[in-house]
């Protein structure tokens, strides 16, 4: 059994508990720390979000152990596994304390604020005995996998074109509105568009330049970005990401891939499912694992690293790094207003 200490009640805190709720026969939740003494409380009834478990509810927490500060939550010898979900800006500190207290590390994404802390969240990782992942939940989003999968396998021929979107009204449900603050979060660029910049690089690499464009419209911080990736012998890329739409308009991700034999298109707003259209052929809906999330793919997935006492190598705590880097590079192509050559270094 992997004893949990869970860092941050907020919107993804509670989809990440409610996950380990599911996964009881192998984790199970014996801490928990938020510095507001209502969420502490279990009481996440005004707790919003835009995906996964949107309204908030009243839970018992039992047994769970609360602690108002994480440093006390480190101290316990009951906690294996930190799951760290707070505000970008103290994923360096809190990742770092943690795997330096012997813990293995589940971390939000994206990884950190900048290129500079990616690096030292690597460093600590690879000089601690626990093990680090960052939840980069698209990667084993059921629908993002199953692209992935037709990607790698070649079964509808090569990759031609890929569109990949993530769509949403303002976000208004941060504690203090933490996610409206560019330094803390950074913006929609790092904070939603990162899906999308990791997901790309984890189908094809690294591009070897971009070209964006952005805008902001309510903080000062990006709140658009529309993204081009330059692969000389690789497909064509775009991506597009945003939070400046009014009140009302909800959050859609999806996308659009073409083969040389077929299209796949899906939208997560909408009735669709998942479709693949062919030149003279029926429309098909692959089936997808019914009500499965990517929230619960990657806590499964590095629990069972845990268990194995194996690095995650689907999704190494690097790539995230050079996910930071990629989005960086995109903010310095839209502040030059030119194409940006990729160097992750």
């Amino acid at each position: 059994m992997i004893r949990v200490g869970l860092i941050g009640a907020g919107f993804m805190g509670r989809n990440h508990f409610n996950e380990y709720e599911k996964l009881a026969d192998r984790a199970r939740v014996v801490a928990l720390c938020d510095q507001d003494a209502v969420r502490r409380a279990g009481d996440w009834s005004n707790v919003g979000g835009n995906i996964g478990d949107q309204a908030g509810t009243k839970r018992n927490l039992g047994d769970i152990k609360p602690y108002s500060d994480f440093r006390e939550l480190l101290a316990d010898p009951r906690v294996d596994l930190i799951d760290i979900c707070c505000p970008t800006f103290l994923h360096k500190p809190m990742t770092i304390e943690a795997l330096k207290a012997g813990k293995h590390v589940l971390c939000e994404k994206p990884m950190a604020l900048s290129v500079v802390d990616g690096d030292a969240m690597v460093a600590a990782a690879e000089a601690a005995p626990g093990l680090l992942m960052i939840a980069q939940c698209i990667r084993f989003w059921p629908e993002y996998v199953y692209l992935f999968d037709v990607v790698r396998d070649g079964r509808f021929g090569r990759c031609h074109a890929l569109e990949l979107r993530r769509q949403a009204e303002t976000p208004t449900y941060s504690l203090n509105n933490w996610l409206g603050k560019p330094e803390l979060s950074g913006g929609a660029l790092l904070d939603l568009h990162i899906h999308d910049v990791d997901f790309a690089q984890h189908l094809f690499g690294r591009p070897a330049a971009v070209t964006a464009q952005g805008a902001s419209r309510l903080t000062q911080g990006v709140d658009r970005v529309h993204a081009l990736w330059h692969y000389p012998d690789g497909p064509a890329v775009q991506i597009q990401g945003y939070w400046d739409m009014p009140t009302g308009y909800g959050f859609n991700m999806g996308f659009t891939a073409l083969f040389e034999g077929a299209a796949i298109v899906w939208n997560l707003a909408g009735d669709t499912p998942l479709t693949i259209f062919r030149d003279e052929a029926e429309p098909e809906q692959p089936e997808m694992p019914f009500g499965d999330t990517g929230f619960f793919g990657e806590i499964d997935y590095f629990l069972g690293c845990i268990e194995r006492k194996a690095a995650p190598d689907r999704c190494p705590p690097a790539e995230s790094r050079d996910a930071v880097a990629l989005a960086l590079a995109e903010l310095r192509s839209i502040e030059a207003g030119q194409t940006v050559s990729i160097d992750l270094a």
